[in-house]
Parts: C-alpha cells; sequence; structure tokens
C-alpha cells in the first residue's frame, strides 16, 4: 500500500509529464482529478508548487478556458518561439519606460529572432528600426560583444554563478594569474563594465573584470560550493557601491560639498551617485553638503575628480590629503 508522500510524488510526475508534452493544466480540466483520483483543491495545491518551485519555466496565466467562459489560472511549460513575441509586443508597444531595452539586447545579439516566423520576425525588426531613431547607446552593458573569446568566458561564468560552481580562471591584468578552484559567487555590472566576485582558495573575495578574463575552465573541484559561501557575502553585495569597494573593511564617511554651479545634482531626492550618499544641508550661498561611506579611497576619489573643481572636501583630512597628492602627481607629470 503507498503512503500519501509517495502517492504525492507520483501525482507531481504525472503532471511534470503533461507539461514537459506541451499540455495546458488547470485543477477544473475536465477529467483531470478525476485522472489522479484527487479533488480540485488538492489538483490546484500540486499546480500551485510546482510553479512556485520551478516559476522560470513553468507560467501561470489567466484565460477563459470554461464553457462558463470564467477566466482560470492556467499552467503552461514557457515556450521561447510563442512567448518571445509577446515580450517583444509588450517592450515595443505597452511598456513606455522599458522599450529601448528591445533595441539594445537585438543589437548585440541578432539572433534572438533568427528562429521566428518570418511575418513576425519582419515586424519585430520594423518596429525596432523605428525606435532605433529614438534612442543612442553610448555606454554599452555587452562589452565587447563581437568578441567570441569573451562571450563565451561570460557564458561559462554564468553558468558557475547558477549552480555555485568552483572555476579555474586565467587572469591576466598587469600580469597573468591563474585562480585555481574559484568559487564564482556574482556577476556585476558597475561603472560600465561587467565583474565576477570570487572567492578565492585564500578565502579572499576578488572583483575580477571580465574582459581581462583569458579563459575559464573547469576546476579540481567540480561539486557545488556550500551555499553558506554565498550567505556570507549577502550583506556586502546589498551595499557594494563600485569595483572598489572594500569586504570586511570598516567603512569611514566623508563630508562633501557641492558648489552652487552643480547643487542641483545632489539635492535632497535627486538620483544618488553611491548607496550610501545621503543629504545633509543646503546651505545659503547655495551650495549642498552630502555624505557618502567608503572603504577605501580609491572607492570615492574617482567620481570626486570627476566633478572637480566643484567637488569639496570637507573631511576626513586623510581623505583630502591623498586628493591633494593625487592632483599634485597629476601636475608633476603634465609638467614633465
Amino acid at each position: 500500500m503507498s503512503s500519501p508522500a509517495s502517492t504525492k510524488v507520483g501525482h507531481l510526475f504525472r503532471l511534470f509529464k503533461k507539461l514537459y508534452d506541451g499540455e495546458e493544466l488547470y485543477p477544473q480540466k475536465d477529467g483531470l482529478a478525476k485522472e489522479l483520483d484527487v479533488d480540485v483543491r488538492t489538483l490546484r495545491r500540486y499546480l500551485n508548487e510546482i510553479h512556485t518551485l520551478y516559476g522560470e519555466v513553468i507560467l501561470v496565466e489567466k484565460k477563459r478556458m470554461l464553457r462558463e467562459g470564467r477566466l482560470v489560472g492556467v499552467y503552461r511549460r514557457i515556450k521561447e518561439k510563442e512567448d518571445l513575441p509577446k515580450v517583444v509586443k509588450f517592450l515595443m508597444e505597452e511598456s513606455n519606460e522599458l522599450s529601448w531595452i528591445l533595441p539594445l539586447i537585438l543589437e548585440n545579439d541578432p539572433s534572438l529572432l533568427r528562429e521566428e516566423k518570418k511575418a513576425v520576425r519582419e515586424k519585430v525588426e520594423k518596429m525596432v528600426a523605428q525606435d532605433k531613431e529614438l534612442f543612442l547607446f553610448r555606454s554599452n552593458p555587452f562589452e565587447n560583444v563581437g568578441d567570441p573569446v569573451l562571450n563565451n568566458c561570460f557564458t561559462k561564468l554564468k553558468t558557475a554563478v547558477k549552480e555555485r560552481e568552483y572555476r579555474k580562471i586565467i587572469y591576466m591584468y598587469s600580469q597573468e594569474e591563474v585562480l585555481e578552484n574559484a568559487k564564482c559567487l556574482k556577476l556585476i555590472f558597475s561603472e560600465n563594465n561587467w565583474y565576477v566576485a570570487v572567492e578565492t582558495e585564500q578565502e579572499e573575495l576578488r572583483m575580477l573584470r571580465v574582459a581581462f578574463i583569458k579563459e575559464v575552465q573547469y576546476a579540481q573541484k567540480r561539486n557545488a560550493y556550500p551555499l553558506h559561501i554565498l550567505h556570507k557575502y549577502h550583506g556586502f553585495f546589498e551595499t557594494i557601491q563600485n569595483p572598489f569597494t572594500l569586504h570586511g573593511v570598516a567603512r569611514k564617511t566623508a563630508i562633501l560639498k557641492a558648489t552652487p554651479g552643480i547643487a542641483r545634482y545632489f539635492k535632497e531626492g535627486m538620483k544618488q551617485f553611491f548607496v550610501s550618499q545621503q543629504f545633509i544641508q543646503e546651505h545659503g550661498d547655495g551650495s549642498v553638503e552630502f555624505r557618502v561611506d567608503y572603504t577605501q579611497d580609491m572607492e570615492i576619489l574617482p567620481f570626486i575628480r570627476r566633478w572637480l573643481p566643484d567637488i569639496v572636501v570637507l573631511e576626513p583630512s586623510g581623505l583630502k590629503k591623498a586628493l591633494v597628492e593625487n592632483l599634485q602627481a597629476a601636475l608633476r607629470a603634465h609638467k614633465e
């Protein structure tokens, strides 16, 4: 006699098989509950559990499937060729805030529409061509997309991050470096470049720029690294500001002042340049005082230099000194 648990597993597998074969399932579907010998309420719970666990491949959408014409939740497997045109239509026609994404994506990977029906492909290409005149991209997240080696590395890193896998990474910055059994934690887009965050065998967190990775290979360790490794860096990833943010280092606070000429960009409610940025006050002369937390000077100095001479470092004195020394070195280099 089968146990309730084994009976449920059997039911779930039969439902999976139906979904895999392309069937559209809903709790009230004629004969489905009877076939499994369960009631409609139990069937609804089973389908909901499948969707909760595998929402990336199982879609639920409202459809008029009953004789009475009532809307019901229908569960089905995502079908790329059928669903892509729907996504395209939404992005291009119904979402004013997101329509710019599609031209950027298709510019970098035209093959996305290669398998579509000719009528669908031509319609999408026409819509993209019309919108192409509206947008101009000068900062592109798909760095060196034409380089097959870089594309291959990015794909391997994406898989490694998704599956929590170790990788052997050959990295070339100032000199070639081999990272054995690197734990691939997260892909991060920052400062107009892609980075992969890895933990080395020495348990050091590194931010590797993807464009400087020569090769990604399978590591000696083939198992997935423990989930607690990723959890260890959760707080860091939530507060990381740029590739120069250091892990495990106490944060310092910089008090900065924006002169009246650029103060509008730093007033309360404006777009922030740093996760930790906070408005302090607006002075009578129109200048704005604000604060930014940082872990090392390089995390904040490039930003300050970009706004010179209209950003003034009020404190700490160490950051002010580092900025002055940096500017003096630049003057010496130009004189030479």
